[in-house]
C-alpha cells in the first residue's frame, strides 16, 4: 500500500459511492453520501473543488474527455437529476486553489427516479444516464435529451462499450443487458445473479478496452463474460477468494479492467488483482474495514489502482519499486 488519503467529503455523512480519475492520474473525482462531488489533486494533496447543488447523495460522477482542469464533469444523484458542470476560466495547473472550480452548466430532470449511473460516450460528445426505475437516455453535452427509453427491469449500473454503439446495463434483479443504443433494442440478456435471493443486484459493470470482455459483480459472485460467445469466461464466488472468517460480511462491490485490458481489479473484503490471461491472482491488498464501492486505475499506464471507501478515504496501491 503506497498511500492513504483521508477526510474527503463531509464527516457527518461519510461515504464515497463514485470514483473517476483523470487520464494523468492526478485528479480524483468522487461522488459522496454528503450530496457533493469533489475533485482531489494528489500532487497538491488537497481538494481543489467541491461541487454543490444536488440535494441527495451523488451516485455517479464522471469526467468528460479523459478529465482534467479544463474538462467538464457530469454527476447523477438520488435527487433524480443529472448535472453538467463546466470548468471555470481560471482552472490551470499553476492556479491558486481559490480560483479553481466548476460551475453548473445544465440540469437534466428527465428521470423520475434515483439516478443509477452516468456514462460518457467514447467520442465525448454524448453521455448516457439511467435510473433505478428502468429508464435510460442519451444526452448531448449541452443537456439536450436525444434518445430515451425504458427496460423492464430496475437499472443498477451502466457502461458504454468501447465502440459506443452498445450500452451495458446491470439490473437490480440480477441480469446484464447489452443494448443497441440507436435501435433501442436489447441484443443480449445474461443471467448474472437472478437466483441469489436478496443478493441479485448487479453492483459493478465494466468493459475491457477491446470490448471482447466485460466484468459484472453482484454481492456473491463476480464474472467475466466473453461478449462474442455471450458466456462466462471466468467466475469467482466469495468462497474462491475470501477467507472463511470474513465470508459472512464480505460482498463483491466493484471491478475494473485496466486501460491495457491485461489486468483486472476486483473488490470484496480486499482488493484482488488478476492477470486477464489465465485469470491468475497477482495480489490481495487490504482495502480497509469499511466497504469499497468504487475502484479505478491511475494514469495512462495504469501505474496504480485506487479504491474509494465508505470512510471517505482513497487508497492508492502501486507496485513496489525494485
Amino acid at each position: 500500500e503506497s498511500e492513504t488519503v483521508e477526510s474527503l467529503h463531509s464527516s457527518t455523512k461519510p461515504g464515497i459511492f463514485s470514483l473517476d480519475l483523470d487520464r494523468s492520474g492526478d485528479l480524483a473525482l468522487t461522488g459522496g453520501l454528503d450530496n457533493h462531488a469533489e475533485v482531489y489533486s494528489r500532487s497538491r494533496d488537497q481538494t481543489l473543488a467541491t461541487l454543490k447543488g444536488h440535494t441527495k447523495k451523488v451516485t455517479a460522477a464522471v469526467w468528460v474527455g479523459g478529465g482534467g482542469l479544463d474538462q467538464r464533469i457530469i454527476t447523477g444523484s438520488a435527487d433524480k437529476s443529472v448535472r453538467i458542470w463546466a470548468p471555470k476560466a481560471g482552472n490551470a495547473d499553476d492556479a491558486n486553489v481559490r480560483s479553481i472550480g466548476w460551475t453548473k452548466a445544465s440540469i437534466i430532470k428527465h428521470h423520475a427516479a434515483e439516478i443509477a449511473g452516468v456514462a460518457v460516450h467514447p467520442c465525448n460528445e454524448y453521455f448516457a444516464s439511467a435510473a433505478v426505475d428502468g429508464s435510460w437516455a442519451i444526452h448531448s453535452m449541452d443537456g439536450t435529451t436525444l434518445i430515451a427509453d425504458t427496460i423492464d427491469s430496475p437499472i443498477s449500473k451502466i457502461a458504454f462499450h468501447p465502440d459506443g454503439m452498445f450500452l451495458g446495463i446491470g439490473t437490480g434483479d440480477g441480469f446484464a443487458k447489452i443494448l443497441d443504443v440507436k435501435q433501442k433494442q436489447v441484443l443480449a440478456t445474461l443471467d448474472v445473479s437472478s437466483s441469489n435471493e436478496g443478493a441479485a443486484d448487479v453492483n459493478g459493470l465494466h468493459f475491457s478496452e477491446n470490448g471482447y470482455y466485460f466484468i459484472t459483480t453482484s454481492p456473491r459472485e463476480a464474472a467475466v463474460w466473453d461478449l462474442r460467445k455471450q458466456k462466462k469466461a471466468h467466475a469467482w464466488t466469495l468462497d474462491d477468494l475470501v477467507p472463511e472468517d470474513s465470508r459472512e460480511v464480505a460482498q463483491f462491490t466493484a471491478a475494473r479492467f485496466d486501460v491495457s485490458g491485461k489486468y483486472l481489479a476486483l473488490v470484496a473484503d480486499r482488493l484482488y488483482m488478476f492477470k486477464v490471461k489465465g485469470w491468475s491472482q497477482l495480489a490481495a491488498l487490504p482495502a480497509g474495514d469499511l466497504p469499497v464501492h468504487a475502484v479505478a486505475w491511475s494514469g495512462e499506464t495504469s501505474s496504480a489502482v485506487v479504491a474509494a471507501a465508505m470512510d471517505n478515504s482513497l487508497r492508492y496501491f502501486s507496485p513496489a519499486q525494485e
